[in-house]
């Protein structure tokens, strides 16, 4: 028999939350209008409450341990208000799930045969949620976007938002308190001028959104401010149908090992600096990151280990 598929676009909204893995991770929480959460997997409500009593998502991180914050670094916990416990957190998700859903219609539960399946055939999914807005109403016209999260100083006060560019040049940083809407040519004065900031140096007090306030005392390590625009510039050029910096690098570094010459060792260098420095990493494999670009640009003379 012939097999077929499609695709179906469930709705959702982000919360804030924390995945212990060994360290403590925050994360965007994917709650979708059918009950479904994505946690590092995708689960329904008897499956985020199982992960939730797991202690693998968690709504506190005790004083002293580190927070790792996905793209923008790790940061210590001098002192926390957090405003959820597990009991509460749960609540709290549920309560998202009817806000979106007011009537509950069409919950999606994952049957104990579906759970048999996927252990059979060794699939977990945990599928990325897209960011977009709606353009116009007739025929439900919409615009894709892309981001990170970034701390953001906002009327006297520093929070953890996401910041969202979408393919038209907009941008938006939201928090579930907020949202503040610019156009592309303005973010990187606000890097500059530290609105976006990466880096804790001093006590600094942090709102987590919905969901707590964090004194971080220092960073562990931390992303460059304009080294996070030039990621973000490399988001919109992708939403665009453009290579981003690392595709262009990559595909310079096949090329140069067909042809190694110092022109291609020189344009390599010119589009490796391009990238932004904590993506670079994902030059290569998990093992092997960018070590070979390194040799080949800053150590030529070392010979290629294969």
């Amino acid at each position: 028999m012939q097999k077929i598929s499609r695709k179906k676009t469930v709705e959702g909204t982000r919360v804030p939350g924390i995945i212990k893995n060994s360290q403590y991770f925050y994360v965007n929480v994917d709650v979708y209008e059918d009950g479904m959460v994505n946690c590092w997997e995708l689960v329904d409500l008897d499956g985020l409450e199982e992960k939730i009593k797991r202690n693998w998502l968690i709504p506190q991180v005790p004083d002293g341990e580190i927070i790792s914050i996905h793209g923008l670094g790790a940061f210590k916990v001098k002192s926390a208000n957090w405003k959820y416990d597990k009991k509460s957190y749960f609540k709290y998700i549920k309560n998202i799930i009817k806000l979106l859903n007011p009537k509950l219609n069409n919950l999606y539960t994952i049957s104990r045969e579906e759970k048999e399946l996927l252990q059979q055939r060794r699939v977990s999914y945990s599928p990325q949620a897209k960011e977009f807005y709606v353009k116009r109403e007739l025929f439900y016209e919409t615009t894709e976007g892309d981001g990170f999260t970034i701390f953001l100083r906002h009327n006297q006060r520093c929070y953890l938002a996401n910041l969202v560019i979408y393919m038209d040049g907009s941008v938006v940083c939201y928090t579930s308190e907020f949202e503040l809407n610019y156009r592309l040519e303005e973010i990187e004065k606000l890097f500059e001028d530290g609105t976006l900031f990466t880096n804790i140096e001093v006590p600094t007090v942090i709102h987590f959104e919905n969901f707590g306030e964090v004194t971080f005392s220092e960073s562990t390590y931390s992303a460059k401010p304009m080294e996070k625009f030039k990621e973000l510039m490399d988001m919109y050029h992708k939403l665009n149908g453009h290579e981003t910096t690392l595709e262009s690098c990559r595909k310079m570094y096949f090329e140069y090992l067909e042809y190694p010459d110092e022109y291609a060792r020189t344009k390599l260098k010119e589009l490796y600096e391009l990238i932004p420095e904590h993506e670079r990493i994902y030059l290569g494999d998990m093992d092997s990151r960018d070590s070979d670009y390194v040799r080949i640009i800053y150590h030529p003379e070392q010979k290629r280990e294969v």
